[in-house]
């Protein structure tokens, strides 16, 4: 079961970053200024500098999972496209966060005196990663990491109130029962529980004893367990834990199929592959159904909140005179991975 998948998706979306713009009559190269004169892109009528970029680009770099020893050099000389890839890559995620920042500020989204604590605290912890040369090399200060930090935080809180917004709508069954089977194979299996198979692709069948000792285990650990002994036990004891354990099932198929009642447990079922006993923990687990109910309804505030942020990255006019074209020509990503 997937969990979290929210959470997954903002924090996806905050390291995401900002975006280049052109900032009208600067035009100077990259090493004629401080970074944080630099003016590299505008989103509306928000401005981003070179230390902003810089910001960006190493958080891409770290996202990527590529560190300081970590050689590209021959990546970047075979193939000249790497270094334009990674920079269009960059600067569309930065545009998009501007973005999205931009309609944070547009939604009123304001930040609590924690939450801009907390976004003071991590530009702190983010610069003291860096020596003085570093941090003067790329532009990073306190005050302009802290923005940074503080536009994340709106985004993510943008994101949050979208995601509060939707309702659970769906037509899957998110009723679950919870049962323990026993399973006693006539079939092979190797150590992970996976059916072996032959040449031609079939279960490989044990022999006609070895099937007939399992179901006299089958018999005897029903006989066991219907006397109170633990499934877990028994599971344990005749080493079927690959193929056995707990099982969820959606409430409506575990009745229409054994018919049981809470604590009740089964005759051996038997099929061409096993021989099987089921318990029924709770034809209705209030808790796993919640857990069900959370999944759908994640899965629905995911969709809802990156399909309404496509919608504003789609309807935002992006012109050619909003990035600065000589600037960006001379950024390269490849010096973030020498």
């Amino acid at each position: 079961m997937k969990k979290k998948l929210l959470a997954m998706c903002l924090a996806i979306t905050m390291c995401c970053g900002l975006f280049l713009t052109g900032c009208n009559g600067n035009n100077n190269a990259q090493n004629d200024k401080n970074p944080s004169d630099l003016c590299v892109l505008s989103v509306g009528e928000e401005e981003i500098y070179m230390n902003e970029v810089n910001f960006y680009a190493l958080s891409f770099a770290k996202a990527m999972g590529i560190t300081a020893d970590t050689d590209l050099s021959a990546s970047f000389s075979t193939d000249s496209t790497y270094d334009e890839a990674y920079k269009a890559q960059l600067l569309l995620q930065i545009r998009q966060s501007k973005i999205l920042y931009l309609k944070a500020v547009e939604n009123g989204i304001t930040l609590s005196d924690e939450q801009i604590a907390e976004a003071e605290a991590n530009a702190e912890a983010f610069l003291s990663n860096y020596d003085a040369a570093t941090l003067e090399k790329y532009g990073f200060d306190k005050e302009s990491m802290v923005e940074i930090y503080k536009q994340r935080a709106m985004i993510l809180a943008l994101e949050q109130q979208m995601a509060s917004e939707v309702v659970l709508d769906t037509d899957e069954e998110t009723e679950y029962g919870t049962i323990e089977n026993m399973v006693f194979l006539k079939v092979e299996i190797d150590e992970n529980g996976s059916a072996l198979l032959d040449e031609n692709g079939d279960y490989v069948f044990l022999s006609e004893s070895e099937q007939a000792e399992q179901k006299a285990n089958a018999e005897a650990a029903l006989e066991r367990a219907k006397n109170g002994e633990s499934i877990d036990d028994l599971i344990e004891e005749y080493d079927i834990a690959t193929v056995s354990g707990e099982v969820h099932a959606t409430t409506a198929s575990l009745e229409s199929t054994y018919g049981l009642k809470d604590g009740e447990i089964s005759d051996i079922i038997e099929n061409d592959y096993s021989y099987t006993i089921v318990k029924v923990v709770q034809n209705y687990d209030e808790e796993y159904s919640k857990t069900v109910e959370a999944y759908y309804l994640n899965d629905q505030q995911k969709e809802s909140v990156s399909s309404q942020e496509q919608k504003w990255f789609d309807e935002f006019e992006i012109n050619d005179e909003d990035l600065n074209q000589e600037v960006w020509d001379e950024f390269s990503f490849e010096k973030y991975f020498e």
